[in-house]
Formats: C-alpha cells, structure tokens, sequence
C-alpha cells in the first residue's frame, strides 16, 4: 500500500465534504447578503476558511490512513497528536490572518471551519453515511 496516495474512500469523503461545505459557504453568503453585511472580504474570508476547512478533513483523513497502516501503537498515537497539533496551528493562523489583513474577514472564516461538521451532521442525521 503506499501511504502517499490517498485511499478511494478518503477521496470520495474528501469530495462529499467539499460539497457540502461548498453549499454551506453558498447559504452563509445568502445570510450576509440578505442582512446587508456582504462585502468583498466576507467572500473572501469565507471562501479561505471553507478550503483549509476541507483540506484539514483531508489531512485528518490521510493522517488517520498513515497511523492504521502502522504496527505501532505508539507511533501511530504520536502521528496522531503531530497531525492535530499541525492542523490546528494551520487554522490558528488562518483565523489571525483573516482578522489581521485589511481587506479579509475574520467571522466569516471562523464560521466557514465549523462547515465539515455540519455536514457530516447533516449527512448522518439524513442517513447518508454508510459505514
């Protein structure tokens, strides 16, 4: 097996999720628009956070396909507490930057990272994850 590629399984979630955050992304920018707030850094904002968002299931995903292959459990824990740390450093920064750089908006690449768990919410409350 080689631990750089991506398993079918990872990809096709990768994808579901990219959607379903994609509709997510489309619905809060609805919102902004309909309470007068849309501007050119609510878009951009939103769409950094939707990205990473997905990116980090993906990284999570390939993590967790690396640590499994391992016969070692301790290396595979470490991989795990390397990957998080990594992940959650990465949407640390994002978040700063989109608060710190003029013309990007925080709020709405916060709100944006929280995409992948509602749609796994959604799709599991809908009966849309097989196991």
């Amino acid at each position: 097996m080689d631990f750089f590629k991506p398993q079918e399984n990872l990809v096709r979630e990768t994808k579901r999720i990219a959607i379903g955050c994609g509709i997510c992304l489309a619905i809060m920018l609805a919102v902004y628009i309909l309470i007068g707030k849309f501007s050119v850094g609510v878009l951009l904002g939103g769409i950094i956070g939707t990205g990473y968002a997905v990116f980090n299931f993906f990284q999570l995903g390939m993590t967790i396909q690396k640590a499994t292959a391992t016969m070692n459990p301790d290396l595979a824990a470490k991989q795990m507490r390397t990957s998080y740390s990594i992940r959650m450093a990465g949407l640390f920064l994002i978040c700063a930057a989109c608060f710190v750089i003029p013309f990007l908006e925080g709020i709405p690449c916060m709100i944006a990272m929280l995409f992948p768990r509602l749609t796994i919410l959604v799709l599991s409350m809908t009966g849309h994850i097989h196991d």
